[in-house]
């Protein structure tokens, strides 16, 4: 008999509820399409299929790019999380709004951060990996790096306490060294941002007449200035 989280892996692209095991337990992928009424109806499924779920095993809660209503949260905390006694170890959003909700509730948000066994943890292992494109009003919070494969449009925002990469199109804000360390760096492949932060450090209004305007730039913070150079890829 095949193992029920392979089968729900297996439906990562149909717009259902994907189950993924993780070091920490379990993260929850719930599809950005598709009606609340439905991703309701597939809950009580999922539930009935992966008695897993309830108990002592540690969930995340991953909506990606979805704007989840107050509505939803209400069902999802009465009728799943507190009946079940679901151990929810963090939500994910990548929804301005939706995390505003999040941590207006007092819950944890952002990726579980492994448990501390006394040894001091390295900054790569705490990077964030996301292979996707951020539209405008999307967010990006992190305690660490941050490496997106994919543009981050205008009016999205990349808030790292780390380094920011960013593979693609830079045109919304990043902030790196978000906790007010100056040794942290931001990477666009294409740089087209308004404005740019590093540390305490905020850029003046950017545009294109600078020269390095739609090209691949490192952005560091050297004497209390930030100085852009472009990379020769």
């Amino acid at each position: 008999m095949s193992d029920p989280l392979e089968q729900r892996q297996d439906q990562a692209d149909s717009g259902e509820i994907l189950l993924k095991g993780a070091g920490y337990g379990i993260r929850m992928i719930f599809p950005e399409t598709g009606s609340e009424d439905k991703l309701l109806s597939d809950l009580e499924k999922l539930f009935g299929e992966a008695s897993l779920l309830s108990g002592s095993l540690g969930v995340v809660l991953d909506f990606q790019g979805r704007r989840v209503s107050r509505f939803f949260i209400q069902k999802l905390l009465s009728d799943f999380i507190w009946s079940r006694k679901m151990k929810i170890l963090s939500w994910i959003s990548l929804d301005g709004e939706t995390l505003d909700d999040f941590r207006s509730m007092g819950v944890a948000t952002g990726e579980p951060v492994a448990e501390r066994s006394g040894k001091k943890e390295k900054p790569t292992e705490n990077t964030l990996f996301l292979a996707r494109s951020l539209r405008s009003g999307q967010r990006v919070e992190h305690e660490g790096d941050v490496i997106i494969i994919g543009h981050v449009n205008d009016g999205a925002e990349v808030f790292a306490s780390g380094s920011i990469c960013v593979w693609g199109r830079l045109k919304g804000l990043a902030h790196a060294g978000l906790d007010g360390g100056e040794n942290h760096t931001v990477v666009a492949g294409l740089f087209e941002a308004k404005q740019v932060r590093v540390g305490g450090k905020v850029s003046s209004s950017l545009g294109s007449s600078m020269e390095w305007w739609g090209k691949p730039v490192i952005i560091t913070l050297e004497n209390n200035s930030l100085v852009v150079r472009e990379l020769k890829l």
